[in-house]
């Protein structure tokens, strides 16, 4: 049985319940936090099967320390496996981690997790769709899937067997517009068939951290003094996006501008770097990183 805890409780007009999130279909109606106040801070979700190999292990952590530290949230479900080693790898930098449950935040499942259970709460943050006292069920933990993957910019798939949840993100992250890439792994290995089907189907192939963060627009190093002059209809676009891709339709209706203008004048930021064209057509401002480390958008 879980214990009595006290949660934050966020619906969709909070700050704290993040806007892609409101865009998915069947968006939950309220969530469970406990932990760090969530931001807009841009996401990529790293998911895998919980009979990861070391390769895949190995991987999952490394991956999410060189994400996190370039300034991604980095999300997955505390599951076992490829799960537990991205935020194991998120926090070891000192980086961002979001836990998606499905059960109450009163319960640790798995209970082998329960260190790193400990460890989000004080560093990062807890999330669920269940109230306090709901047990792990079985078909929870698929319906929380499109919690992990609608908080995301990005899905990275590291090992999974052609069936299983982790191939239900997958699958996901295509049908919410989102970027999916794969880790390759040995031919002959099971856990490495999920992430080869999808390469085989049009997934981005996520080789290095460097080669994600280039395929999402994200910049590691903008010279001070250096920002960019812009045109009036140029800032009424910037003005309207957001780290979050959202589709040329709302960026017009955001702008107050024809979508024809805005479609040309997207064209012209992408071309100058500002702007990052994403899966299903949508666009994001790209993410750029100063020397200091500062993350911003512009």
């Amino acid at each position: 049985m879980g214990t009595a805890v006290k949660c934050r409780t966020v619906f969709r007009r909070n700050a704290e319940y993040l806007q892609p999130l409101g865009e998915i279909p069947d968006p939950p109606r309220r969530l469970y936090l406990r932990g760090r106040p969530l931001d807009n801070a841009p996401a990529i979700a790293i998911v895998g099967t919980r009979r990861a190999t070391p390769y895949g292990l190995e991987v999952a952590e490394w991956l999410a320390g060189e994400l996190a530290q370039a300034g991604l949230m980095v999300v997955s479900g505390m599951a076992k496996g490829i799960d537990a080693a991205a935020h194991r790898g998120a926090l070891a930098v000192g980086g961002a981690t979001v836990a998606v449950l499905g059960c109450g935040l009163d319960r640790c499942y798995p209970a082998c997790n329960r260190g790193l259970r400990k460890r989000i709460l004080e560093c990062g943050t807890l999330v669920s769709e269940y109230p306090p006292g709901t047990p792990p069920l079985a078909f929870h933990f698929p319906v929380r899937n499109r919690i992990i993957v609608g908080m995301a910019m990005a899905v990275v798939l590291v090992e999974a067997p052609p069936s299983g949840g982790a191939m239900i993100t997958a699958r996901l992250a295509a049908e919410f517009g989102r970027e999916l890439f794969a880790v390759p792994g040995p031919i002959h290995s099971v856990p490495s068939l999920g992430p080869h089907l999808m390469l085989r189907q049009g997934a981005r192939l996520a080789g290095t951290a460097d080669q994600i963060l280039a395929d999402l627009g994200i910049l590691h190093s903008v010279p001070d003094g250096q920002d960019p002059k812009l045109s009036p209809d140029e800032q009424r676009v910037m003005d309207a996006l957001d780290a979050h891709p959202m589709l040329l339709e709302r960026v017009a209706a955001k702008a107050r501008m024809p979508s024809s203008t805005a479609a040309a004048v997207l064209v012209t930021l992408e071309m100058g770097g500002l702007v990052t064209r994403h899966a299903g057509g949508r666009y994001a401002t790209a993410v750029r990183c100063r020397p200091t480390g500062e993350v911003g958008y512009w």
